[in-house]
């Protein structure tokens, strides 16, 4: 069996992302993990999770951010690297942060998405902390209590 090489290029990074851009903002259709303990907690993906609403479900949209911050890091001239500058600085929020954390404090909810979106979670949080070079927004440290 012979070994496969191949290069991230501008043209196929810009691929991936445009295809992660397509979704992590798409809402529905949805598949919810989603602990129902009253009336109340019958609501759509984008209230319960007004980051991660997006692609299907939870994990795969935590795992469509990481795939553009990393696009973003290695290719920052793209156009789509500025796309998900604009996202980021929309979703990734300190008020969108708390309710993501409010969700995960609700009974029954400490061990949602765990292990696999944790770890993507931790894997999209190193990505924004290794772009960040001082001159790039803070978007590790607001990611960083969830």
């Amino acid at each position: 069996m012979s070994e496969t090489s191949f290069a991230l290029t501008p043209e196929l990074a810009g691929k991936f992302a445009r295809l992660a851009l397509s979704h992590v903002t798409r809402e529905f259709p949805n598949k919810l993990d989603h602990v129902i303990n009253d009336a109340a907690d019958v609501r759509s993906p984008r209230e319960l999770h007004p980051i991660f609403f997006g692609s299907f479900d939870w994990h795969s949209c935590v795992h469509g951010y990481w795939l553009l911050a990393t696009v973003n890091r290695l290719f920052p001239d793209l156009d789509e690297s500025k796309q998900t500058e604009r996202l980021f600085d929309a979703q990734l929020t300190r008020s969108n942060v708390q309710a993501e954390l409010d969700y995960l404090r609700q009974p029954l909810r400490n061990t949602f998405e765990r292990p696999y979106g944790w770890a993507w979670l931790l894997m999209l949080a190193a990505e924004l902390r290794r772009a960040d070079n001082g001159t790039r927004s803070d978007w590790w440290k607001t990611l960083q209590p969830l």
